[in-house]
């Protein structure tokens, strides 16, 4: 069994991606390493280098699990009094991600994983309350007022859309979320 060093997996996010994060496995038993492709990777060093990006990546690549595990890592290590948003196409897609990153979560060494009884545990929404952190999550409003509402309300230091072409009046909710920001 290996030994995770948590003052090492929060002072070098290679290592808690490399050594930390495992993802079950596709099929029987078990959790194998997280296969960083060039597209997280270029991901996750735009993200470490404060630069806004778009992550386009053929189906079945991983692109969701590369935002997944980015998630984790900021909201179980790095990040302290921090609120996360997920503006997704629709309730089912937002209870699919909320749900695959509670899975990586229950995957992390206990030492690791933050989170506790009290924190909330239902289909919008994850909290680490141990570290102050809120995972957020949104879906698109039908009507423009509403868009721009939910766009001016989603105040949040991390800000991430899973299908937003797909997302009616992401044109409306994304420019006021960016400036809310």
């Amino acid at each position: 069994m290996q030994v995770v060093n948590y003052t090492e997996a929060r002072n070098n996010f290679w290592y808690m991606m490399r050594e930390v994060i495992r993802i079950p496995a596709a099929s029987g038993d078990g959790e194998v390493f997280f296969d960083i492709n060039r597209g997280a990777l270029a991901a996750w060093w735009c993200y470490l280098s404060h630069q806004d990006y778009n992550l386009t990546q053929p189906r079945q690549t991983g692109k969701s699990l590369s935002t997944d595990v980015l998630m984790i890592y900021l909201m179980q290590i790095r990040c302290r009094n921090t609120k996360f948003s997920l503006l997704t196409k629709d309730d089912a897609l937002r209870t699919q991600n909320v749900q695959r990153i509670k899975d990586l979560m229950d995957d992390l060494p206990r030492f690791i994983d933050q989170r506790r009884r009290t924190d909330a545990n239902n289909g919008e929404k994850i909290t680490v309350d141990a570290l102050g952190n809120e995972y957020l999550t949104f879906v698109p409003q039908a009507s423009e007022k509403r868009a721009l509402n939910l766009g001016r309300g989603v105040t949040t230091g991390v800000f991430h859309t899973d299908e937003p072409p797909f997302c009616v009046n992401i044109a409306v909710s994304l420019p006021a979320a960016l400036a809310s920001m």
